[in-house]
């Protein structure tokens, strides 16, 4: 990280790896990534930022390395219906007037703790555009006990 100096940015560290051989530049952004998993404690606010805003503009990158190369991945949960948990996902977080909703965000956070095997823009673009409808409602129901 010295190369990056006491106050790093983004476009500085995109610079310098976008010089580097493809096999290079992986291996650059997962050890990169590696520093900020093992080291957050220690890490100045300068430093913390950075990361969070690397990590920002390289999201798919960052889940590729959580789920392949961290123990993470090993705890990713299988879901039982995962076109079911998209449509009431959807309905659950769907924007209003007040709240928008970043799907985005959204699925970033799915990524890190489902096992869903599609990039990030498609599973995105998935959640966006499902709909739940009336049978996925009582589906849901039907597995409700009343004690």
């Amino acid at each position: 990280m010295a190369l990056l100096g006491a106050q790093p940015a983004v476009c500085s560290y995109q610079k310098h790896v976008n010089n580097l051989l493809p096999e290079e530049k992986e291996v650059f952004y997962k050890d990169t990534f590696a520093v900020a998993f093992s080291d957050w404690r220690n890490l100045s606010p300068a430093y913390r930022n950075f990361f969070v805003r690397l990590i920002k503009s390289e999201r798919q990158r960052f889940i590729d390395f959580v789920r392949n190369d961290t123990v993470l991945g090993a705890f990713l949960y299988d879901l039982k219906d995962d076109e079911l948990f998209i449509r009431i996902l959807n309905l659950l977080e769907r924007p209003e007037k007040k709240r928008k909703t970043s799907y985005t965000n959204l699925t970033f956070a799915v990524q890190l703790g489902f096992n869903i095997n599609l990039k990030l823009k498609s599973l995105s673009d998935k959640i966006r555009y499902a709909r739940a409808e009336t049978d996925d409602l009582y589906e849901l129901f039907e597995k409700i006990t009343i004690e």
